[in-house]
């Protein structure tokens, strides 16, 4: 056999020598030379008609070709402007996703409506955003997941996302299906895997992974699909997928599951969502698997010229036997989230539509929201969760939409940032040279406008019609409300 990348690269290939052929194997040595296409998928919550992906292509220099399988998905295969630079990224107007990533949301199918979904092992909250967007922000996501140290990093994801129908949690993810029995329309199970992909890239380089290792893992993934499946409700979807292209880890788990509860589950045929047939395994080494298993996907990097990656659709038809036992409770009022009495919500509804002619009155109902005050603080919070999940714990939830102080509303940058498209007044464009200034943070001394609304707030965006957050009129200086990169 040719001369392989190094030692660890050719053990991770040669254990696959059973199932693939010798130019199979050659042919994933040779794409690792391949740089992998950049995956953009825009945010259709910002649907700002200066956004498209052919005008983002014409101004940054962008060679583009869609993703078929995900609607709002793109390939940019050469890129005179990285696109992690420009301001629509900063902005959350796209998400950079890998092509395969973006597989196990486009699977789902989003036939009930306002569907309340699990993500069970959400961050960074690349997949969260998906199903957000394939929810159009109507559906409520619990997006958990159970290391506190990601938990910042999905919080901000799904913040400059735009996304309000939603909470972030911090639990096991194994103990979703005793807490919410036959709960959930969809959920996503991204288990956490070896990372054995057969396409290394530089955030995840290659690693040397253990028969133990992967046995370990596979215990633990187990153990969370059977949670999954048991709150999901009968008829609901469950996709597992993993990064990882070890059977131990893919096949073997959901043929373990299935040995578990015959009949409980089927693995759906999802074979024509894909342009690329690439079934499951239904036997490795010694060890033969449910024929259904050929319905799972396989993603093999020189099949699809992606990264490796393994999926599979299941679909609950019966209940399962479960031990239950109650979720962890905080009473609501802890969270210090109050109503807003009719009379102030009324003060500040008027005003956003006085300032922005915004109605935020029929977002509102249009997303089964409410708002609510956290001391001097504005949130909208999903009504799902108030009537349903309103002892649950979070780390986060809805969106702060603002502050109310001295009877005026102050918007937030996640407010503008999602809804100002929307706008139909309170807007100031900046010009090209005040735009370095003003994505670096500074104000713009001495703006040169029309307006005369000193301390008014205003959406600020370019020539162009990009959104640039909120900025706030003050005498000779338009005060700079962009957070921090």
């Amino acid at each position: 056999m040719a001369a392989y990348v190094n030692e660890e690269f050719a053990k991770s290939l040669e254990r696959f020598s059973n199932i693939l052929t010798f130019a199979e194997l050659q042919e994933i040595q040779t794409i690792q030379n391949a740089p992998l296409p950049t995956g953009l998928r825009l945010n259709s919550l910002k649907s700002n008609p200066a956004l498209t992906i052919q005008s983002l292509a014409d101004r940054y220099g962008w060679d583009i070709e869609p993703i078929t399988y995900c609607n709002n998905g793109w390939l940019i295969k050469s890129a005179a402007t990285p696109p992690g630079t420009t301001i629509e990224h900063r902005m959350g107007s796209f998400y950079l996703q890998d092509a395969a990533s973006m597989i196990p949301v486009s699977l789902l199918e989003f036939d009930v409506p306002n569907p309340i979904i699990l993500d069970m092992a959400a961050s960074p909250g690349g997949k969260t955003t998906h199903l957000i967007d394939r929810s159009l922000d109507r559906g409520f996501v619990i997006a958990n997941d159970g290391s506190q140290s990601r938990i910042p990093a999905l919080r901000s994801v799904i913040s400059n996302w735009g996304g309000i129908n939603q909470i972030v949690t911090n639990f096991p993810g194994e103990s979703f299906g005793k807490w919410f029995p036959e709960t959930f329309d969809i959920i996503l199970l991204d288990a956490p895997c070896s990372m054995e992909n057969l396409r290394p890239t530089p955030a995840h380089p290659l690693r040397d992974t253990s028969v133990s290792e992967r046995l370990r893992l596979q215990e633990r993934q187990i153990q969370l699909l059977i949670s999954g499946l048991n709150a999901l409700k009968i008829g609901g979807q469950l996709i597992y997928a993993t990064c990882s292209l070890a059977p131990e880890e893919d096949e073997a788990v959901v043929n373990r599951v299935l040995e578990h509860f015959p009949g409980d589950f089927v693995v759906d045929d999802v074979s024509d969502k894909l342009p690329f047939k690439v079934p499951g395994l239904t036997a490795f080494d010694d060890q033969a698997y449910d024929p259904s298993l050929k319905n799972t996907l396989r993603l093999w990097p020189h099949l699809t010229g992606m990264s490796g990656f393994f999926c599979a659709r299941l679909k609950k038809i019966s209940p399962m036997p479960i031990t239950t036992e109650a979720p962890p409770s905080r009473d609501f009022s802890r969270t210090q989230l109050q109503n807003i009495i009719p009379v102030t919500q009324n003060q500040i509804l008027n005003q956003i539509k006085e300032n922005f002619g915004f109605e935020l009155e029929s977002t509102i109902s249009a997303f089964n929201l409410n708002l609510f005050f956290r001391h001097e603080n504005i949130f909208l919070i999903p009504t799902i969760y108030y009537q349903r999940f309103n002892t649950l714990p979070f780390e986060y939830i809805g969106m702060r939409i603002g502050q109310w102080i001295n009877e005026k509303f102050h918007p937030s940058h996640e407010f503008v940032s999602r809804f100002g498209h929307e706008f139909t007044r309170g807007k100031i464009k900046l010009n090209s040279a005040q735009i370095p200034q003003w994505l670096d943070g500074r104000d713009i001394r001495n703006p040169q406008v029309d307006l005369r609304r000193l301390g008014q707030y205003f959406l600020v965006s370019d020539e162009i019609g990009r959104n640039l957050s909120a900025g706030k009129l003050l005498p000779k200086r338009l005060r700079n409300l962009l957070p921090h990169s």
